[in-house]
This record gives structure tokens, C-alpha cells and sequence, in this order.
């Protein structure tokens, strides 16, 4: 079994917002100025919920996005996110699409405590 990991709440918070505002404008194309919200769902996933998308965002471009954030999160809390193995994905649907990554196991031992 892993060690126990400290992070800051505060801290990942700050970490993901600019890995979203970043991601997001390399990503203008796709999704110009978005009304987006930081979510998480504990205990499982950490990202963005995008509502009313352009019709033309495709699986791909939600894909790049969702990579971009967990390759700009995993840096901050390597020892939770990259080396654990948290996975980035994707979910359309009802008008909305949601950008992320799922939590790795470790970090969602942590959550559900």
C-alpha cells in the first residue's frame, strides 16, 4: 500500500483552474469563450462541466481538452495524479460536456474518508 500523500486543497484547486484556463485557450478554437465550471464528484473525478458546446466540438477536441488539464494538474501532485495513474476522458450528453481526468486510486481513498 502507498504511503499517505498530503496535498492542499487549496493549493489543487488553484493548480486546476489554471491548468483550465490554459487548456482551454490552446483550445479556443474549439471552444470559444465556454461557460464552464470547475466540478468534482467525489470520490471519482476532477474536471470541467461545459455547458451548450458548439455543434461542431467533436470526441477528439473533448479528449485533447480533458488531456490537457490532467497533463496541467499532474505536475502540481505527481505523487497523487501522474504515478498513480489518474486517466483523462470525456463525457457528452445533455447538452453538456464534461473534461477531466478520474481520480487514481490513492486520491480517492483520501476523498471518501
Amino acid at each position: 500500500m502507498a504511503s499517505p500523500v498530503s496535498i492542499s486543497v487549496k493549493s489543487f484547486s488553484a493548480t486546476a483552474k489554471a491548468s483550465v484556463t490554459k487548456a482551454l485557450a490552446a483550445r479556443e478554437a474549439a471552444f470559444p469563450k465556454p461557460n464552464y465550471r470547475i466540478g468534482f464528484a467525489p470520490p471519482w473525478w476532477l474536471g470541467i462541466i461545459i455547458d451548450n458546446p458548439l455543434d461542431k466540438v467533436t470526441l477528439a477536441d473533448a479528449q485533447g481538452l480533458a488531456t490537457d488539464i490532467h497533463n496541467g494538474v499532474s505536475p502540481a501532485v505527481a505523487s497523487v495524479v501522474s504515478t498513480a495513474g489518474g486517466e483523462p476522458g470525456c463525457v457528452f450528453g445533455g447538452g453538456h460536456i464534461v473534461c477531466g481526468f478520474i481520480l487514481p486510486p490513492d486520491l480517492r481513498s483520501f476523498v471518501q474518508e
